[in-house]
């Protein structure tokens, strides 16, 4: 390794690479030889973190839905185990769900990324990923619910769906002035199992705080001034 440049116009670069294979020993010879990306490969590089990558297994979750009815619940307590009834007459069917609706009729004049109207966080359900939006006022919600519709959500985001099944589906929270939008199989896998830098798509909610919002004259005055 060279001494690093001092120059203005020089950074040090971080790469990653990640690579998978059915046989062990195609990913071993890989990681013997991926010394030579340090001097060879991008100016900049002065380090490898960490030494020589060792190979690990990618272990893949698949969720699956199990009726209430056909699991036996007990307590076991003090050596005593007693069991417990669980009510399975009800459940969720998708009858209380609230989709998005966004409101017509709303005069705009300027533009604003999500930021400066929203908070948001975003984190993992397997492969897919979930962003939830909260509106920082409850004026707010009607151009964020205008603007943010799940089509638009989808096609911001396409560059991380699976391009045959990934799709975008968004529901209101009623009484948080909020907005919860599911990315499904939009993370190579997830967990370990992805070859991702976000394999668990917590870097997915400061994307979309990037989004353009249109606001009224009013909105648009009173974030200038702040």
């Amino acid at each position: 390794y060279g001494p690093r440049s001092t120059a203005r116009n020089v950074r040090e670069v971080v790469v990653k690479m990640a690579v998978s294979h059915a046989d062990k020993k195609a990913l071993t010879l890989f990681s013997k030889e991926i010394a030579q990306a340090g001097t060879g490969m991008a100016p900049g590089i002065t380090n490898i973190v960490g030494g020589r990558p060792k190979v690990s297994p990618m272990i893949r979750l698949f969720s699956c839905l199990v009726p209430k009815s056909t699991a036996q619940t007990t307590v076991d307590f003090q050596g005593s185990t007693m069991p417990v009834v669980v009510d399975t007459t009800n459940g969720f069917d998708g009858v209380n769900e609230a989709p998005i609706s966004a409101p017509a009729g709303l005069q705009t004049t300027a533009v604003v990324p999500l930021v400066k109207l929203a908070w948001a966080r975003s984190g993992d359900k397997g492969n897919h990923g979930n962003i939830g939006v909260i509106a920082r006022k409850p004026e707010y919600l009607p151009f964020i619910k205008a603007a943010l519709t799940p089509a638009a959500v989808a096609n911001y985001m396409q560059h991380l769906l699976d391009p045959q099944t990934g799709k975008v589906s968004g529901w209101e929270l009623p009484g948080l002035d909020a907005l919860n939008f599911l990315l499904e199989n939009s993370l190579g896998g997830g967990g370990i199992a992805s070859l991702r830098i976000d394999p668990q798509g917590k870097a997915f909610a400061q994307q979309l705080l990037e989004f353009p919002i249109p606001v009224s004259s009013s909105i648009a005055h009173e974030l200038q001034a702040n």
